[in-house]
């Protein structure tokens, strides 16, 4: 277990550099586009909607299925605006499959092979059902003799990382750098790039509630029709938030022109959603001891005249998240944004609804962190133990685990992220008779894309919880969970819960678990990740999206806040002291 994570932990520390050390180089010397594609599109169709959507399926299948394609010989990229412009004047559904039949045999022979994997369990297989749907039988017999060609494990667009760490590497992907806003065809390259990916090596797009061939068909016009800098990153933020993946950070939110458009300045206070309603948590203003700013318990009511609704509505389509909670905790961050030195808040107080104008400080100024003074160990009333792993070395857990061992309930606060990837497997040493299976994983498969499959035995019992411990901790465990619970964090809580005497108390978590991977590159130099590797409870039901449900629901009052209460906190400490 030890080996596991350390390798994880290395990998995440040195991801972005390794990720750019091999991106953007292809074997083809083919300079035609890299002036532009020439593509223009004025006045889009339906029927051209339909006909881009099936070019982008064929181009990505090809590029992850066809030796040829997948052999870096070709620039695949400048492959697609050699045959977009036929695509777009074909004149029918027969006229487009014929220029995409004559593509795909321009590409040659190649040997065919059974490519399947020895000994491996499978949870999803390839969907090719698009390729049966008005491609004609000439084409999709051909699309079929594709799938069936001998691949190498390692395409020149993306492998399996390693065996120890099997996420999808996209590799050798142009980032066009010199693209500030792409022309019409790099823009759908953008959107070909990113929804191949997602529909080969996605882990979770069997759980996407909308289909994501509709979702390429939505997106199409949106990307077509950017017609400036920030609309086509704003087509991007859309496109990525689709996906539902707390993971889906992206990189265009931090830099210039969205960090403006987002604004540099906001209020110095933290809020959370009651509902749908965003309250203030923590204000720096009143901590300083000024009343006359926003102080905890005010609700949002609008900013800058504009109701909260209207705003939620305008952001939520951005805001990459896999559940709702999640999703609109990632908007509280942003919702107070300016680029002015006072924002217009209207707010709700003890029951009465006034208005301030707020002052504001640039956007990394204005973020409360947690207090770091604060210890990661220490005995709560009536012989309770707490721990917070975001603040805990690892090194000290022994020697406060013989404190913590003599008292009737032990409290771990995973509102977190742990300080060191080592706490929970160490920790949970103490908490089983011998070492417990807690999860299923899977992984992608570079050879047959669109396969996932669960990890071996072998593999999996390596990810274990606790040793054997004839004399374990026999108190009551209890762990606290939110929606700041995520990855690594909620894979921590599923450890937990195999423990015989373990009770989750809080709210919903992120909904977003497994590892993530290499950094995924775009048009215009626009770096993504999402989730790499499936996690899954032990009897293979889904964790993502619906992350951790706790045994104990507790969330957040506005009362709770003015208080200054942590009300999880003390929902724990009286299930404690329940006999």
């Amino acid at each position: 277990m030890t080996n596991f994570f350390l390798t994880l932990l290395m990998f995440l520390f040195g991801i972005s550099n390794f990720a750019q050390t091999n991106q953007g180089t292809n074997i083809s010397t083919d300079h035609t586009f890299d002036k532009g594609s020439s593509v223009s599109i004025q006045n889009l169709s339906a029927p051209q909607i339909r006909d881009l959507a099936i070019l982008g399926k064929v181009w990505g299948f090809l590029k992850y299925y066809h030796p040829k394609a997948s052999s870096g010989t070709l620039n695949w990229d400048y492959e697609l605006f050699k045959v977009m412009p036929k695509i777009l004047s074909s004149k029918n559904e027969s006229e487009r499959n014929k220029i995409l039949l004559n593509w795909t045999a321009s590409l040659g022979e190649f040997p065919k092979k059974n490519n399947t994997i020895e000994n491996a369990e499978i949870r999803y297989k390839p969907d090719f059902g698009w390729i049966n749907k008005s491609l004609g039988k000439d084409l999709e017999k051909s699309l079929m003799n594709i799938s069936q060609a001998e691949r190498k494990a390692e395409n020149h667009y993306v492998k399996i990382y390693s065996e120890d760490m099997p996420i999808p590497y996209f590799q050798n992907e142009a980032a066009y750098s010199q693209f500030k806003y792409p022309d019409a065809g790099f823009r759908l390259l953008s959107l070909y790039r990113y929804w191949n990916m997602v529909e080969y090596f996605y882990p979770y797009r069997n759980t996407l509630e909308k289909s994501w061939d509709t979702t390429l068909e939505e997106l199409i016009p949106k990307f077509v029709e950017a017609d400036n800098e920030i609309n086509y990153k704003l087509a991007v933020a859309s496109m990525i938030a689709e996906i539902k993946d707390s993971h889906a950070i992206l990189s265009v939110w931090s830099e210039s022109p969205l960090y403006e458009y987002q604004g540099k300045m906001r209020p110095a206070v933290n809020l959370v959603f009651i509902g749908a309603q965003p309250v203030v948590s923590e204000s720096l203003e009143e901590k300083n001891g000024n009343k006359n700013e926003l102080l905890r318990g005010d609700e949002i009511i609008s900013v800058n005249k504009k109701p909260v609704a209207v705003i939620l509505k305008e952001l939520l389509p951005y805001a990459s998240a896999s559940n709702d909670p999640t999703r609109l905790s990632r908007i509280g961050v942003n919702l107070l944004r300016t680029n002015d030195s006072q924002v217009e808040v209207e707010i709700k107080r003890s029951g009465v609804t006034k208005s301030l104008k707020v002052k504001t400080l640039p956007l990394e100024k204005s973020l409360i962190g947690e207090n770091s003074g604060e210890p990661a160990f220490k005995m709560l009333k009536d012989n309770i133990a707490y721990i917070h792993p975001g603040r805990l070395d690892v090194k000290q857990l022994d020697t406060l685990m013989q404190t913590a061992l003599k008292a009737k309930a032990i409290v771990i606060d995973m509102r977190t992220y742990p300080k060191e990837t080592m706490f929970t497997m160490k920790i949970g040493e103490y908490f089983f008779a011998k070492p417990k299976e807690f999860c299923r994983m899977t992984k992608g498969n570079a050879v047959i894309p669109g396969q996932f499959s669960y990890l071996s035995d072998e593999y999996m019992s390596n990810i274990k919880i606790g040793k054997d411990t004839p004399d374990y901790y026999k108190g009551k465990l209890i762990v606290l969970c939110n929606e700041d619970t995520q990855s690594f964090a909620e894979m921590s809580l599923m450890a937990f819960r195999a423990g015989p005497n373990t009770t989750i108390i809080g709210s919903q978590t992120a909904g977003a678990d497994g590892n993530v991977t290499a950094p995924i590159v775009l048009p215009g130099n626009i770096k993504t990740i999402f989730t790499g590797i499936g996690m899954y409870n032990l009897d293979g039901t889904e964790t993502q999206r619906i992350g951790i449900i706790p045994d104990i629901e507790v969330k957040p009052s506005i009362q709770g806040i003015l208080e200054n209460k942590d009300e999880v906190l003390e929902r724990a400490i009286r299930f404690a002291d329940e006999a």
